[in-house]
């Protein structure tokens, strides 16, 4: 092993890490950096973090599904329309790359995640002021599913059609901007739903594990997955993966809920860096 290669391994398993306690798998932040400092390809950078995502997810998903912390009917409530939505996402990029309109909406897009990942560090608003609000509203749209989790002694509801709106809408933004929608599911269950933050982040990974096995053998056809490129990845993702599980079972819910926060404002970040560089 090179020393590039130890370098990838080290690195992947750092970002796998952290997007395993967050939910969102790592691969927004590892694309950007294999293109711009390891110099990859952008289609083989995106097959090898793709490929990647496929055994950390199935790690992550395996271990959190032990604690009784995987909500599999919200997360396929959530993932159906989102492959949807990205088929769409992709269209409508073709119009707006053809219009000269895609800046507007990619600054847009920026200032809306900037959005949502300050709202994790506004003092929660109190119970009745919650039931005013107009997603707590919304969310009672039927059909509704009560989820109650006995092993962690919480229950919510979800509002069928919001979920697939919302679900479509990630799939949308998704194919649009060229970014994996997980980084905005984890946020939508814990805001909308009302999801605890650590199903929530579990439930995020499980979606992970369709999204990566679809992507992957779409870019295996394509030949953007080059095993003697991607191995390092996999390893540090995977490895990572079982570090992220057992750091996300010691933390609590509101430190986890502001490191969601700081990962969306660096989310942002990546998205400026994106639409500037054309890195990722």
């Amino acid at each position: 092993m090179g020393v590039e290669d130890f370098i990838l391994v080290a690195l992947g398993l750092l970002i796998s890490l952290y997007g395993s306690i967050v939910g969102f798998g790592g691969g927004i932040f590892m694309v950007p950096i294999l293109v711009a400092v390891f110099g990859f390809d952008m289609d083989i950078a995106a097959g090898s973090v793709m490929l990647a995502l496929v055994p950390s997810s199935l790690i992550s998903t395996m271990l959190n599904k032990k604690k009784g912390q995987v909500d599999f009917k919200v997360g396929m409530l959530l993932e159906v329309p989102t492959m949807i939505g990205v088929v769409v996402g992709g269209f409508i990029l073709t119009f707006l790359t053809l219009s000269g309109n895609l800046r507007i909406l990619e600054l847009g897009f920026t200032l809306m995640v900037v959005t949502l990942g300050l709202t994790f560090f506004v003092k929660r608003k109190s119970e009745n002021a919650q039931r005013k609000g107009l997603l707590y509203r919304l969310n009672k749209t039927k059909p509704v599913i009560i989820i109650k989790n006995t092993g962690h002694q919480v229950a919510y509801r979800v509002s069928v059609v919001l979920a697939l709106f919302f679900g479509l809408v990630s799939g949308v933004l998704a194919g649009l901007f060229g970014v994996g929608g997980g980084f905005l599911k984890t946020p939508i269950m814990i805001k909308v739903f009302e999801i605890p933050a650590k199903i929530a982040t579990a439930t995020a990974l499980f979606m992970i594990v369709i999204t990566s096995i679809v992507g992957s053998t779409m870019h295996s056809l394509h030949g953007h997955v080059v095993w003697a490129q991607a191995w390092p990845v996999v390893v540090g993702f995977s490895l990572g993966a079982v570090g992220g599980h057992f750091i996300n079972m010691q933390i609590k819910k509101s430190f986890l809920e502001k490191l969601i926060g700081l990962s969306l404002l660096a989310v942002a970040c990546m998205l400026v860096l994106k639409f500037l560089f054309h890195i990722g």
